[in-house]
């Protein structure tokens, strides 16, 4: 059966992100979802294997039933099972197809892989043995208020945290995503380098110094990630990139990349949360499921939340979702419009010849949408006293991708000629808007900057790090703040194997299998403190709840910076050439 295979964030998934050395995270990621009709013809029923075959490969997944879902699509969690059949082509764009991919499913009888057997598969090695529990350091039950949650582009600053013997005991406020991360012990203690096909445990300092020798080795080094780090650790890593020559990318090249494209090309018309929390009362969620990807959102900023001006929370409000599937968050929309894929730039374009006036131009339905249903949001929002639109992937990484993004932008142009609109990419990791900030600031570019000319070169689709791995234009890899492991597809991972690749993580993660070093660190927001931006740009601090004695990404990534620049040699001091000073003419 031919089926067009989607992928996204599930409540399991995101609250095991930081216990993937477990069993719990490979069962999530290992399962699909199917219309009931399609899972008849098939002739298979509730927890029956079933084989994804693209162009790139296959997997086994077990299947789930769900009228959520339109025939003939299929579902999938985001993780090693997805990328394993997932294409690295980008268009051009850095994003690969995480919600278009076209396959084919069948029924089998083999039981689905666990998420490590797949990246041994593409040459990576087991999970290593990860501490189970803390130290008791002697102190005793301590509450603390008012602190930022690391998880999510929301970063939550209501937490109450629970800490006792030097370890995070409970969380309050929190989503089930952010407790997780809190609550994880998935924890290394020491460096651990492969050797001889197991791990074993290593200086910190030596470390370090291989980590500089590496990089400062490398024809093309790739520093990626970032999004989970602090903005100062983020400046030293675009600090090393320019000194080793390589390029830095962060993880929005794979996620809201195209976002930032289609405002590069369009303006962005956005505001603060606290704007339309207290302002909005119209707020459209298009391609994003928050419910699953950012559980708090709803009830701190848009739906739920009671604003100056809505006082009543969501009986003041207007809530629509745009999606193709019945989300969580639809089930709670006063209005859900499910469009067909890749559909979403038809749909904004019939909005925009509402608005001008040329309603009676349209087809019957757009994209599946019947005409009256888009006259009807248009009107919408056209008298909406203030709106939001929330544009999540859905939009970035589906047929149109930033052109997508730049037709809603102009429709909220067009909407500002009537009433007050704003527009807001939903993005994920905490701090993946910060290294947009900090990139831009030090670079002139938000993400794939390659140095390697001297100077800052920018080029989505050359320059970033799917399409360098791709190509296997990388020699070394750097990864941090982020984990390519569960990420980027079959192929990328496969090269990972092949060159130096060095993990800086407070966690085990997936990419840790394709580590020749793993350097365990201090977590922002929980064993040390740092800068983050919100989705919506404002830079908060997160502070330090629990000591720890990991030092900080900010220590390893200066200490390896100074390595590095030791290392390096006057121009021309080692063949007994003369500097391009001393070699000019003299007057």
């Amino acid at each position: 059966m031919n089926v067009l295979i989607t992928s996204g964030r599930t409540i399991t998934q995101g609250k095991n992100l930081y216990f993937k050395d477990t069993s719990e995270y490979s069962s999530e990621t290992a399962r699909c979802f199917i219309h009931p009709f399609d899972l008849l013809e098939l002739g298979a029923e509730d927890g029956d294997s079933l084989l994804l075959t693209t162009t790139t490969g296959e997997e086994i997944f077990s299947v789930t039933p769900s009228e959520d879902l339109t025939p003939g699509t299929v579902f999938i969690p985001c993780g090693p099972h997805a990328n394993a059949i997932l294409h690295a082509d980008t268009h051009g764009t850095g994003a690969p197809d995480y919600k278009w991919l076209e396959g084919t499913v069948s029924v089998t009888r083999k039981p689905p892989r666990s998420g490590w057997d797949i990246l041994v598969e593409e040459g990576g090695a087991a999970c290593p043995a990860v501490r189970t529990g803390a130290e008791d350091k002697g102190s005793g039950p301590t509450i603390i208020s008012d602190v930022v949650c690391p998880l999510c582009g929301c970063l939550c600053d209501d937490l109450v945290v629970r800490t006792e013997g030097g370890i995070v005991t409970s969380v309050d406020n929190a989503c089930v995503l952010g407790a997780g991360k809190f609550l994880s012990r998935s924890r290394l203690t020491s460096p651990i380098s492969m050797n001889g096909g197991s791990w074993e445990a290593i200086d910190l300092e030596e470390a370090i110094q291989y980590t500089a020798g590496v990089l400062s080795d490398a024809e093309r080094p790739l520093l990626f990630g970032w999004s989970g780090t602090s903005a100062e650790a983020q400046c030293i890593g675009v600090h090393i990139a320019e000194t080793v020559r390589g390029v830095i990318d962060n993880c929005s090249s794979i996620c809201h990349g195209p976002s930032i494209l289609g405002i590069q090309e369009a303006g962005h018309p956005g505001c603060s949360l606290g704007v339309v929390k207290n302002r909005a009362d119209v707020v459209i969620y298009w391609g994003s499921n928050p419910i699953e990807s950012h559980p708090r959102h709803l009830s701190r900023y848009t739906t739920f939340a009671d604003g100056k001006y809505r006082e009543n929370g969501h009986h003041d409000r207007t809530l629509v979702v745009v999606d193709i599937r019945m989300t969580d968050t639809a089930r709670l929309a006063d209005e859900f419009i499910q469009i067909r894929p890749g559909g979403d730039y038809a749909v904004f374009s019939a909005l925009r010849a509402i608005l001008r006036g040329h309603a009676d131009l349209l087809p019957a339905s757009v994209a599946g949408i019947p005409r009256e249903r888009l006259i009807w949001l248009a009107d919408l929002c056209k008298n909406a006293r203030f709106g939001a639109l929330f544009t999540g992937i859905g939009l970035t990484q589906s047929p149109g991708r930033y052109k997508n993004v730049r037709n809603a932008i102009q429709l909220i142009d067009e909407l500002n000629r009537h009433t007050k609109f704003t527009l807001t990419p939903m993005r994920g990791h905490w701090n993946v808007n910060g290294t947009n900030q900090t990139f831009s600031y030090l670079t002139g570019y938000p993400y794939g900057v390659d140095f390697s000319r001297g100077i800052p070169y920018y080029n989505p689709g050359e320059t970033t790090a799917v399409d360098l791995l791709r190509q296997g234009e990388v020699d070394a890899c750097l990864i941090i703040g982020a984990d390519p492991g569960a990420h980027l597809p079959r192929r990328c991972n496969e090269h990972l194997a092949t060159i130096p690749t060095i993990v800086i993580d407070p966690f085990v993660s997936l990419s840790t299998s394709f580590a020749d070093l793993h350097i365990p660190v201090a977590c922002v927001g929980i064993d040390c403190e740092g800068t983050g931006y919100r989705m919506d740009s404002i830079p908060i601090r997160l502070r330090k709840i629990i000591a720890s004695d990991l030092p900080t990404d900010e220590e390893v990534l200066s200490r390896i910076l100074s390595k590095i620049r030791e290392n390096q040699q006057p121009y021309g001091e080692s063949a007994g050439e003369r500097s391009p000073v001393e070699a000019l003419p003299a007057a």
